[in-house]
Order: C-alpha cells, then structure tokens, then sequence
C-alpha cells in the first residue's frame, strides 16, 4: 500500500471541518503525533501514530499521508483535551503490507469521540518492510501489542493519560485477526499452507503472497499458541483475516465482546466461506454486514491518482460507497466502545 512522508495545510473553518469529518456528535478536536517505543526482548522497533482528544480551538490541518488516499485532517502534536484526566484507549492494527498512518478514518473518528487510539507499523508486515514470511508470521502483531502497551503504560506522558482498565483493540483484515487475537484467538495456519501449496489451488487470489512460503520453516505450534493480552477488554475486527481457517477450539478463548464487521462483496475471503463462517463460530458476537463493501473499504477513501495507479485498493463492492460504508463502521464501532469499554461518564 502507498503512502509517503506526511504533509499537510491549513484546513479553513478548522472547527466546522473537524464536524463534517468527524460527526455532528464529535466532542473533541483530534490531535495526533508519532512515537516510536522499542521492544528489546524481540529486538523490534514499533513505529506508531496516537490519535487523541485534544482541547477546544486546537488548529485542524489537513496531512496527506499517501498521494493515492484523501487526507485526514487533525492538530499535530497539539495537546491532549484536560476535559477527563485519563481516557479509554483502542489500539488499532493495520493490514497486510499496509501502514498504521492509513487507519486514520478510523482513529481520527474514535479520538473526536473520546478515545486514544494507537496504531503501530508492524515490523515485516507493513509498507516498505514487508515479505510472505513476515505476513505468515502474523502470530508476532498480537505480542507488537502487549510490547506497546507495556511502553505506553510506563510512559511519562502517555501513561498517566490512558485509563489502563478501558482497553479496546480493532483492527483491518490482518489487523483484525490482530485484533481478535489480543481477545483470546489463535491464528490457524495450516489451511492455508495447504491451499496456498497445493498445486490446484496454490493461484486463488488469496495466496498471492502465501504461496512461495517455505511452510517447513514455520513452528505450528508457535503461530497457533495463544497472544491474549487480558489488559484488552473488547475487540472490533473489520473484514478479518484468514476468518475461513477458524476451527471451534480457536475462538474458545475470546471472553470479551466482539465485534465483526463483514464486507459482503470481500473479494479476497468471501463473505459465506469466511465472514460468515467466523460469525457463526461467535454467537455471541456483534455482526454488522456492509452490503455494499469491499476488502479494500476499510482503507481511506481514494483520490483521483489512487484510483489510475492502484484500482485494487480503491474497489468497493458498489462503486461510490466507500464513504457511506466507513461512516456506519465508524458509528457503529464508537458505540460498540462507549457501551461495552464504559466510555460514557
């Protein structure tokens, strides 16, 4: 996915603007800034982008992160809203060879509505760094998680601003098996070892980057092992990643509210062999259907450019919808938290 060295302008009639994006019920301009924390044990960088509550009058400018993607619009480094001394916190995950910059739709939206939401580059699985064994090796986005929060926790100026009991963790695609399995889930990988290898079936569109995995490397039992983080309390997963793999015994775990938000026109995992089929697995769970979308939807909306040079990820199952879909994404999932993580005081 494209993206590129953040720039940005001065938006007019910041506070209106910041309404039209965010909702006519966003309570709080958005700020957001960049961190990097570092996990030693797994010698890991995590590189990452904090969307954040910032205070009245904050000075709203549109960053355009990717030629391809509409920019969002916030106050860099601006500081954090007074208006409560701790707020519930959502780590957001990207997807496959994406970037964390490319979740602000969504964490941008969460911010304005009182969340502080971090999003990390995760290490061999994001734009610029990437490979098929660093997408197989999905198993090391959860453990990305709990390093963050550790640093996060600890941190001077983060840590006394996040409520450590009101932690929410949403994701897209990869992302969202991150997400669910920060909640308790287990990553199955030898379904797709097998179709991803099998000569009949190793060109499904889904493996264009699994099937030149040398599977013999990869310990089965480690990227089947639990990455639960009992620190997280509810999990919202967009189009989730390898849905269609879960067998029963992967999800006994999850004992948190979920979340699903399914695209209905998912091109990479259809919507009956693998939305629905993790939906049927959670019972319990919420399942919000998008009729008109794509697995690309929960990316930014496109630009002109993005949709000459990267026609992939701007498809939507209904041309035109990208944006009606996200807005109920992101209503749906602002409820979702305030309810279940108590964000309404």
């Amino acid at each position: 996915m494209m993206w590129g060295c953040a720039s940005s302008r001065p938006v007019p009639e910041a506070p209106s603007s910041n309404t039209s994006r965010q909702g006519a019920d966003a309570a709080y301009a958005v700020g957001f800034t960049t961190r990097t924390f570092e996990d030693a044990a797994r010698q890991r960088s995590l590189k990452t982008v904090v969307w954040y509550p910032a205070p009245p009058g904050s000075p709203m400018v549109e960053h355009t992160a990717s030629p391809i993607f509409v920019p969002f619009v916030a106050a860099k480094d601006a500081p954090v809203s007074d208006a409560w001394e701790r707020w519930p916190l959502v780590v957001l995950s990207h997807g496959n060879g994406g970037a964390a910059v490319n979740m602000s739709w969504f964490g941008a939206h969460l911010a304005a509505h009182g969340f502080i939401v971090v999003s990390v580059d995760h290490p061999g699985n994001t734009y610029g760094d990437t490979s098929p064994e660093g997408y197989v090796r999905g198993w090391e986005r959860p453990q990305d998680f709990t390093a963050l929060l550790d640093g996060l926790l600890k941190d001077a100026v983060w840590g006394p601003r996040v409520d450590a009991e009101r932690v929410g963790a949403a994701g897209h695609s990869m992302g969202g098996y991150t997400a669910l399995a920060l909640a308790g889930a287990r990553l199955n990988l030898s379904p797709i070892a097998n179709l991803c290898t099998a000569p009949e079936t190793r060109e499904h569109p889904g493996c264009d980057e699994l099937r030149d995995v040398d599977y013999s490397r990869i310990d089965m039992a480690v990227a089947r092992a639990s990455y639960k983080d009992s620190r997280v309390r509810a999990a919202i997963s967009m189009a989730p990643g390898m849905a269609g793999t879960y067998e029963a015994r992967d999800v006994a775990d999850l004992d948190v509210p979920v979340m699903l938000v399914l695209a209905k026109g998912d091109e990479l995992m259809p919507h009956a062999q693998h939305g629905l089929h993790l939906a049927k697995l959670l019972p319990d769970a919420t399942t919000v259907v998008l009729d008109d979308a794509a697995h690309f939807t929960f990316l930014p909306e496109c630009t002109e450019l993005g949709f000459k040079v990267a026609a992939m990820l701007c498809r939507d199952a209904t041309p035109g919808t990208r944006a009606a879909s996200q807005a109920r994404t992101r209503a749906e999932a602002v409820a979702f938290f305030q309810r279940v993580l108590s964000a309404q005081r």
